[in-house]
């Protein structure tokens, strides 16, 4: 039932009340989206101040009404009865309208209507403060955030030349929100006249209003980490209307801070056995180093380290995976990066620096832009330049007297000759050992034998011999993981012994052995974009065609593989799948049609189904070594027939 309280000027329109239950929103409702948007703030403001503005309705059949606007009143209403706030039977007061023009009654309610300025926002929260309310109970009666009456609140800490130049579009209203970092007016005035108007551009009012502050995003800052300058004593001066800018007041406390943890850093680095260390907090260079630096040694992975690192780059594949498709997922990102730190970490210990040539380099200590120490070892000063490279062409084997020295050749009593004598002497026998090992590939390989050996057992350098080499840790198939370790078990460890042992070593064993040290130093592993990709990519073809590999023993298509390729690079493999090369042309491309609306997952069953596990991608194939293609004399016999059918057919 209705109950009728008064008619308006138009006949076809009259205020009534009408229970919940008989209302329901009209299918001409024009709002289709958002339509319980903010309901619980509405039904907040609606149980404070009432129903300020009647439901439009059309009646319907059997007394019922539909809501032709207002359908976020009306389910403002349904919470309120639903939480018992108001009676189930609540008669909400509504205007009917003709069903004729309900679509556009309905249109022009939601389209005239203008959002209220937020300076008569302001002004009227600003009133209810003043009065006594608040904040909560403020937030509460207009069924607003206690975030947004804050805000608001923030506003009326402007100075009223800003509040006017706001009014006046002088500025925007971030511009508005930037302005109130500082309470002071007299310093947000001086600001307002540094700017040419109208001011549209937030952060620099905010960069002008920091002063001296430091920004927490700081690199500094992240440095010393926010909550350990909060604990030291520091302030923090926050925007009440970005959560994301604060400003740190203490530079000092910051500075000294961020001075213990380098010195730290530095002790630390110096207990390591470097001779100096040094700290560059604004920039990252120094003054009077040598462009050259000490580089680590890097020893064979073990096969527990070889696994944990595998299983942390395919933990960090998949993270980088799901982050594609998540948004801002803080997680995953410390997932991710606790995973990657863990890498780094493992690949770390598996180098290390020439305690002897540490004695003569040192560490630079910088900050990187996300706030992470970064620590650049093995620097040079030019200084001591000379003295490491006298530390890299001393013997390992010498000994740190004279005496010793003569001992070890055995002239431990007469005269010594003088050193530029003994280095003459020294340089003949060089010239002469040069000569004899240049007419001997024998003796050749047995010393290069000695010197990747000691590199790969010992990370030895072999003093005398300029032969460099550093071996890969790399996850190798099986069949080579069993000959190095059958290798390992059978090869002479001592150095004292291992050149004999290499020269009494059969001339097989010698190349099985010089076949499994230099494999160990290659790695064409590359990302197909700089210059040395590349080349890198040209030395595999070469040793590939050299060594005539099938890439389909050590590596096959999988599904998971296709996965992970883009739609468009499977599709262009498919059109070369045997089955498709079968069809007619008008199949063939109906079939790849099909593929292309396939999802990824299916898409890739069918590539691995179709290709087979003999399909290799351009970059894995072996290219044909030269004259593999050779013109036979049957081949040159058949052009020549080809040729003469061909000018019989034009005569």
């Amino acid at each position: 039932m209705t109950k009728q309280i008064h008619d308006t000027p138009a006949p076809d329109a009259r205020a009534c009340l009408v229970p919940l239950s008989k209302l329901s929103v009209h299918a001409a409702n024009v709002r289709r989206t958002d339509k319980r948007a903010d309901i619980e703030a509405l039904a907040a403001s609606i149980a404070a101040h009432g129903l300020l503005q009647n439901l439009s309705v059309v009646r319907g059949e059997d007394g019922r009404y539909g809501v032709i606007a207002g359908a976020r009143r009306l389910a403002a209403l349904r919470l309120l009865a639903k939480d018992g706030r108001i009676a189930k039977d609540f008669a909400a007061p509504c205007t009917i309208v003709d069903a004729a023009i309900g679509p556009e009654a309905s249109l022009a309610e939601n389209i005239q209507r203008v959002a209220m300025h937020p300076m008569d926002e302001m002004e009227a929260f600003v009133g209810l403060a003043n009065e006594g309310m608040s904040v909560e109970d403020i937030a509460i009666r207009f069924g607003a955030t206690v975030r947004h009456v804050e805000q608001r609140l923030a506003l009326g800490r402007l100075s009223p030349k800003l509040r006017a130049a706001y009014r006046k579009s002088e500025i925007t209203l971030d511009v508005a929100r930037a302005f109130c970092l500082s309470d002071d007016h007299a310093t947000q005035e001086r600001i307002f006249k540094q700017f040419g108007k109208p001011i549209t551009y937030a952060q620099s009012v905010r960069a002008a209003l920091a002063g001296g502050r430091i920004r927490a995003s700081d690199k500094l800052a992240r440095f010393v980490g926010v909550e350990a300058y909060v604990a030291a004593g520091g302030r923090i001066l926050r925007d009440l209307f970005d959560e994301d800018v604060a400003f740190l007041e203490d530079g000092d406390i910051l500075q000294d801070l961020a001075s213990q943890r380098c010195e730290t850093l530095r002790q630390t680095l110096l207990s390591e056995g470097w001779a100096w260390a040094e700290v560059q907090l604004n920039h990252g260079q120094i003054e009077g180093c040598a462009s050259e630096r000490i580089r680590p040694d890097r020893r064979p992975l073990t096969a527990e380290e070889t696994k944990a690192i595998a299983a942390l780059e395919t933990e960090i594949e998949r993270l980088d995976g799901a982050l594609e498709t998540a948004d801002d997922n803080t997680d995953l990102w410390d997932a991710r990066d606790a995973a990657e730190a863990e890498l780094d970490a493992l690949q770390d210990n598996a180098q290390s620096y020439d305690l002897a040539l540490m004695a003569h380099a040192g560490v630079l200590i910088t900050i990187g832009h996300d706030g992470a120490p970064a620590i650049t070892k093995g620097l040079i000063k030019r200084a001591d330049l000379k003295a490491v490279r006298k530390q890299q062409r001393a013997p390992m084997e010498s000994k740190s007297s004279e005496e010793d020295a003569c001992e070890e050749f055995g002239r431990d009593e007469g005269p010594r000759l003088s050193k530029k004598l003994l280095a003459e002497l020294t340089g003949a026998r060089t010239r002469g050992l040069r000569a004899a090992l240049a007419q001997s590939p024998r003796v050749a390989l047995a010393l290069l034998v000695h010197v990747l050996l000691r590199r790969s057992v010992a990370t030895e350098r072999v003093s005398g011999v300029e032969i460099e080499a550093r071996p890969v840790g790399f996850d190798d198939v099986d069949a080579c993981e069993q000959a190095r370790s059958a290798f390992m078990r059978n090869a002479p460890q001592e150095a004292s012994t291992a050149l004999a042992a290499c020269l009494e070593a059969p001339m097989e064993d010698l190349a099985a052995w010089l076949s499994l040290l230099v494999a160990e130093t290659l790695d064409v592993t590359h990302v197909g974009l700089a210059q040395q990709d590349e080349q890198r990519q040209k030395l595999s073809d070469a040793l590939a065609c050299a060594l005539d590999l099938d890439m389909t023993h050590y590596w096959q298509a999988s599904a998971e593989f296709w996965e992970r390729t883009p739609k468009g690079y499977t599709i262009a493999a498919l059109e070369s799948a045997p089955a498709l090369a079968k069809l007619s042309e008008a199949k063939r491309r109906a079939k790849l049609l099909a593929f292309a609306k396939m999802k990824k997952a299916e898409l890739a069953r069918n590539a691995a189904r179709l290709l087979g596990p003999s399909w290799l991608p351009d970059i894995l194939i072996t290219p044909p070594a030269a004259g593999a293609f050779a013109l036979t004399a049957a081949g040159r016999s058949a052009l020549n027939h080809q040729d003469a059918s061909s000018n019989v057919d034009a005569a």
